[in-house]
Order: C-alpha cells, then sequence, then structure tokens
C-alpha cells in the first residue's frame, strides 16, 4: 500500500483517538481548526514562530493596534493615538479591558510589556522594532506616550505585530505554556502533540463577539491525513496545510467551501552568502537566472500563488513587480557560472523539512532546474526543529527552501546576522533610510530602490507567493480571505444559522 496513504489513515485513527471527550465537528457555536505545526511554545515574546502566532495573535492577546483584514492599521487596544511630530506617539486605551485573569488593562501594563521587549536578558524576537523607544510615559491609567529617540516610519507597524501584544505581569512566567492577555478567546488547555483548546472570553471588550463558544487547534501535519480528516468530519476547517491538488479536489465537494486568496508568506530560495560559492554574486545571480519558477510554482502548487521577484509581496502598498526582472535563462546563467570560476558547476546540499510539503516539492523542481546548469543539488530532509537548530540559528547549510510569512519583513536583509548573512552595506542604508522616511512617496522610492537592489545582489532566489488556500465545511462564515498578518483572527467566524 502507498507509504502516504498509509500515513493519511494512521494520522486519521489517531485524530479520532485523541479526541479525548471533545465534542465533533461542526457543532453550534464550535470550531475544530487543522493546524500543521505544533507551536515549540505559546509564548509570543519568545518565539517568532508563525504555529504560534497563528494560535494566539488576535485570539488570546493583541496588541494596542491591529492589521484588520484588508491590511489597514487599525485600533485595537488603544481606540486612538496621536501624533504631532511623528517623535511622540500618545495612545488613548480602552477602558474597561479586563485581561483573562480578571485585572483590568492599564497603561502600566503597556509600559512594562514593552521595556520587557527592551531588556536584552529577555531575548525577545522582536526587539529590534522596537529600538527606537527612547522613553515611555504613562500619563494616566488610560495614556500612554511612546518618545522615540529618532522617527521611526513604522512604529505604528511594529506596535501591531505579535511580539507587541499586551499581557499582565503576573503572568510572564507560565505563558510559555499558558497564555494570557484580552482576546475573544481564553485560554483552556494544550494537549501535547494534539491540540490546544481556547473558550469564549465572556468579559471581551468588543461588543457582540466572539461569535463561537469553543474553538480547538488540533496538529496534523501530513496533507493526506488533513483531506481524510476533513472528509470524515473530524475537522471543520483547514488553514494552512492541504496540498494544492486537495484543493481543486475539494472544490468540486459540494461539502466544503474554498477559500483562496493572497498571503504575506514570500517561499524562497535561501543560500547561504557567507559559504562558498554563493559569496559571489555571480553565483547567486546564475542560480536566479537557473531556477525556472514557473516550473516550481507548477509543481509545487498546482500553479496557485504568484511567482516573486524580490520579497515585498503583493499585500505591501510598495510593492513593485520584479517577477520578470530576471527571468529564466539556463544560457545565461552557465555563462555566469563560468565567469564565477565553475565552467562546469558544482555540487551543493538543499536542507527542507518535511513538516511542510510544499518546501519538498520545491526543491525537487528547484534540483531538476540546476541541474541543467550544471548545478548538482542533494536534498536532505530533516525534522523542522533540527531545521531551527542547524539552519535558522547557525546558518549551518547550502541551500534551504521556506516560506516567510511575516509583514514587512524586508528589514530581515538588513540584517547581516540573518540566516542568509546577506551583509550589504548599501541596502542596510537604504532600508536606515526607509525608516526615518515619513513621507509616503518619498518612502515608496526607497522601497523601490530596496526592491531593485535586491533583485541585483540576489540574496536569495525568491521563488512564490504561498497562496491563501482554506477550506471549511459550508455554513462556516467570517474568515479572511487574504491575510495581511500572521494570524488566524477566529473572533467574527460563525456558523451560518441551519436552513
Amino acid at each position: 500500500m502507498n507509504r502516504r496513504i498509509v500515513v493519511a489513515m494512521l494520522c486519521a485513527v489517531l485524530l479520532l483517538a485523541g479526541a479525548g471527550g471533545e465534542t465533533p465537528a461542526q457543532s453550534p457555536g464550535r470550531l475544530i481548526v487543522q493546524s500543521q505545526t505544533e507551536p515549540p511554545g505559546l509564548d509570543m515574546t519568545a518565539t517568532p514562530a508563525t504555529a504560534t502566532s497563528g494560535i494566539v495573535f488576535y485570539n488570546v492577546q493583541e496588541s494596542l493596534v491591529k492589521v484588520d483584514r484588508h491590511g489597514k492599521l487599525v485600533p485595537s487596544l488603544a481606540e486612538r493615538w496621536h501624533t504631532a511630530d511623528n517623535r511622540n506617539y500618545t495612545f488613548f486605551l480602552k477602558k474597561g479591558v479586563r485581561f483573562h485573569n480578571g485585572r483590568e488593562m492599564k497603561a502600566a501594563d503597556v509600559k512594562y510589556c514593552f521595556e520587557r521587549a527592551l531588556n536584552p536578558e529577555t531575548k525577545h524576537p522582536y526587539a529590534k522594532d522596537y529600538e527606537a523607544i527612547g522613553d515611555i510615559i504613562v500619563k494616566d491609567d488610560y495614556t500612554v506616550t511612546f518618545a522615540l529617540k529618532t522617527v521611526n516610519a513604522n512604529f505604528l507597524q511594529n506596535v501591531a505585530r505579535a511580539g507587541a501584544s499586551i499581557y499582565p505581569r503576573e503572568t510572564v512566567d507560565t505563558m510559555k505554556s499558558h497564555p494570557v492577555g484580552t482576546g475573544p478567546f481564553r485560554f483552556e488547555e494544550w494537549v501535547r502533540g494534539d491540540r490546544v483548546v481556547l473558550v469564549k472570553n465572556g468579559d471581551y471588550h468588543v461588543k457582540g463577539l466572539p461569535k463561537l463558544e469553543r474553538v480547538t487547534f488540533r496538529f496534523v501535519t501530513d496533507p493526506n491525513a488533513v483531506l481524510a480528516a476533513l472528509k470524515a468530519g473530524d475537522v471543520d476547517a483547514s488553514l494552512f496545510g492541504l496540498g494544492p491538488e486537495h484543493v481543486q479536489d475539494l472544490q468540486k465537494d459540494a461539502r466544503f467551501q474554498v477559500i483562496t486568496g493572497d498571503t504575506t508568506n514570500d517561499v524562497i530560495l535561501a543560500m547561504n552568502n557567507s559559504r562558498k560559492p554563493y559569496g559571489d554574486v555571480r553565483v547567486r545571480r546564475a542560480m536566479t537566472y537557473g531556477v525556472n519558477k514557473a516550473d516550481v510554482l507548477k509543481g509545487a502548487m498546482f500553479g496557485m500563488g504568484k511567482i516573486l521577484g524580490t520579497n515585498v509581496d503583493p499585500l505591501n502598498p510598495y510593492y513593485v513587480d520584479l517577477s520578470k526582472a530576471m527571468p529564466y535563462d539556463p544560457a545565461r546563467a552557465k555563462k555566469l557560472l563560468a565567469e564565477a570560476g565553475y565552467p562546469n558547476g558544482f555540487d551543493s546540499v538543499l536542507k527542507v523539512s518535511p513538516q511542510y510539503d510544499y518546501t519538498v516539492r520545491s526543491g525537487q523542481v528547484v534540483a531538476d532546474s540546476l541541474k541543467k546548469i550544471g548545478v548538482n543539488v542533494k536534498i536532505e530532509q530533516i525534522e523542522w526543529g533540527q531545521w531551527i537548530a542547524r539552519v535558522f540559528r547557525e546558518a549551518d547549510y547550502d541551500l534551504t527552501i521556506i516560506g516567510h510569512a511575516e509583514a514587512w519583513d524586508i528589514k530581515n536583509y538588513a540584517n547581516a546576522k540573518y540566516y542568509y548573512r546577506y551583509d550589504s552595506a548599501k541596502f542596510q542604508d537604504l532600508f536606515n533610510k526607509s525608516e526615518v522616511t515619513v513621507d509616503d512617496k518619498a518612502r515608496r522610492e526607497i522601497y523601490v530602490d530596496m526592491q531593485k537592489l535586491l533583485v541585483e545582489d540576489a540574496p536569495v532566489v525568491w521563488l512564490f507567493m504561498h497562496p491563501r488556500l482554506a477550506v471549511t465545511k459550508k455554513g462556516l462564515q467570517g474568515l479572511w480571505k487574504d491575510l495581511p498578518a500572521s494570524a488566524n483572527d477566529l473572533s467574527e467566524v460563525s456558523w451560518a444559522p441551519a436552513k
């Protein structure tokens, strides 16, 4: 019997076995969602993992400002804000907002959370986003002012990120396993290896929300097992993790509805710029010319998604379509390799994690494509934990494929210590200039220059934007079509009344 089918059947059996008293899927007021990856922890101030923010952000914990379903910055815990000079931002907090432990949220909590993020000892994953903050002044229980050391054009965007969530200081030591916030759902339990359960917050500060009583995120990794669980009725929705072929199959099934849209998830072929031969820009450009991105999109995603030319995705207001700036051209790729001293190509290892099936699929197409220009790629599959430890943290790799879901992450290319190890003083200068340029037209021009420079330097091969591919049972309503933030906001999700 086919191994993948066996795995799918086994996972489906385990899914049922692990239900542990859970109410069957599609019960009024209840929702069971398939989650592809179990988070390393539930503390967003300790990990940048989207597996964490996908469960916690907007559902359990919230920030002063929110990115809405249209990608716009809107009030959240702050009912409004004001700045007269782009250096001093005053936030006026909603009154009567309570943490899940019953205590009212006040300005002192905001000050504590950001000062903790700025403390090097906490190793906050987004600490660099808040470096412009000079002082945080609590004017009264509901008014707090951030005095910036320098103008920071992305300041509001930064306080809307997952790492800027507001939580009570008395729960810091247990947030990794029991997050507490102000969100529409309270954390109830985490059964390791199986599920995270959230329940309705009856004291939520937005009237009429949430609409669901209980949400269960169940961990199912294998795409075939996800399909089996959906068809068996054991889960109500898959927000990420189905193979594109399954999505096409389910589009024909009247029991389901398919949601397709754009995301900020940019799938890349990363090259270790600090390791030979990828320190040579001619080699990096050759790799870009040598990858047939159309074939990658077709082979990995059945053509769904959008080919990218830089890391700035279509949901970003400064997006420029540079997908054809360095088109597939194997002859040019070979010439560049020869100029770099590799007329016969070279061998390289591509590390991918089967946790994310699209990385393996993409890798197979990339390897076939690069073989035509003399680059022999050996694919090494490693577990996700190993990928985080060896590739992401230690940059111990030649090539890797992964999707970066965080919005406005062009900042990573200005960080020479990021796992790409791309170190360009020119790019860093442009990025730093963009951060202090408030005028929208001028900032847009800088972003165009940054994108063009990324094309020239080719620090990675941008492959495609991973599309929003969500499948739910008929009757589920309120899910976002596009994903402009690393979150799965379920506050407005509900089941349509039965006819």
